[in-house]
């Protein structure tokens, strides 16, 4: 009897529904304001064959990602460069550990699309991109879409020494949150149905 109460208690809703909302309540927010709109701005996006430039606008402080279906991004023979408006080459951020096309890459609208790098325009105003094949081997396209690896990092675990990408944290938030939610909903729908049977 003890040990069916002490079951009961663990599958109390009333524990688990506030964390369930709670994950709910992220993993909206995460696909309302981070994923939807990438992956709509890659659906919208004009690719490119490699070697042709590209040329996007950006406000001053703006992310862009570089997003290509390649075979030569695989092979690590993919080169790209950013050019600003004054000839300045811009700094190119590869992928974080746990990345988009680790777990999202369902989301992308255009098949064999993945991001490979991003860069910030430090000026507002014009951006020159171009990609190829170093090998002159692999074709395919390229695109300027929002960037799904963020910017910088956030400390984690107990001295918050653990340095975690932005574009990580979501990517988790963004496929964890919703399964938790759900998972926490049906496992309180079995409490309750426990409780009821045990009175």
């Amino acid at each position: 009897m003890r040990a069916s109460t002490a079951r009961s208690d663990r599958l109390n809703p009333r524990r688990m529904l506030p964390i369930a909302a709670i994950s709910a309540i992220i993993g909206t927010l995460v696909w309302l304001l981070w994923v939807l709109p990438i992956s709509g701005s890659v659906r919208d996006a004009h690719p490119r064959a490699l070697g042709e430039p590209i040329a996007v606008t950006l406000e001053s402080g703006e992310r862009a990602g570089i997003w290509t279906d390649s075979a030569a991004a695989a092979l690590e023979t993919l080169e790209c460069a950013a050019t600003d408006e004054r000839g300045r080459e811009l700094d190119l951020r590869r992928a974080p550990a746990l990345s988009w096309d680790d777990a999202l890459w369902w989301a992308t609208p255009r098949t064999g699309f993945e991001q490979v790098r991003a860069f910030t325009a430090p000026n507002a105003g014009a951006v020159d991109v171009r990609c190829v094949d170093r090998m002159g081997v692999y074709d395919g396209g390229f695109l300027i879409a929002g960037d799904s690896f963020g910017s910088g990092s956030i400390g984690l675990g107990r001295t918050g020494g653990n340095d975690f990408a932005v574009g990580t944290i979501l990517v988790f938030c963004a496929v964890v949150c919703p399964l938790l939610a759900a998972f926490l909903i049906v496992l309180s729908a079995i409490g309750a149905v426990t409780r009821r049977a045990g009175r």
